[in-house]
């Protein structure tokens, strides 16, 4: 029988290392603003009951063009997903998925 004991710790040590690479990768993309990429409320990320992908869907739904900043923070005691849309900021309930408000930025 073969020990496959190296083979489960480079295993590990790949996981880990992709692991890292991946918290760096997101947290600078992050920082940055970069559209569709969550950029403040991370420690409410487990509250919410529906996804980033799922809230950039409805607040696109809601106003034309590219995905800009997007927040998740408590407005009006609610959860909300603050997505800029264009030339328009839509908040999208994070329990629900319904959009709440858009308005211009004009």
């Amino acid at each position: 029988m073969l020990n496959s004991k190296p083979v489960r710790l480079t295993l590990l040590a790949g996981a880990a290392a992709a692991a890292v690479l991946g918290g760096v990768l997101l947290t600078k993309g992050a920082s940055a603003g970069k559209g569709g990429v969550l950029d403040d409320g991370r420690q409410y990320l487990r509250q919410a009951k529906i996804g980033l992908a799922e809230a950039i869907a409805a607040a696109q739904a809601a106003a034309p063009g590219p995905v800009g900043e997007v927040d998740l923070e408590l407005y009006g005691g609610r959860l909300v997903f603050n997505v800029d849309v264009g030339e328009s900021d839509v908040k999208v309930d994070a329990e629900t998925g319904d959009v709440l408000a858009a308005q211009s930025d004009d």
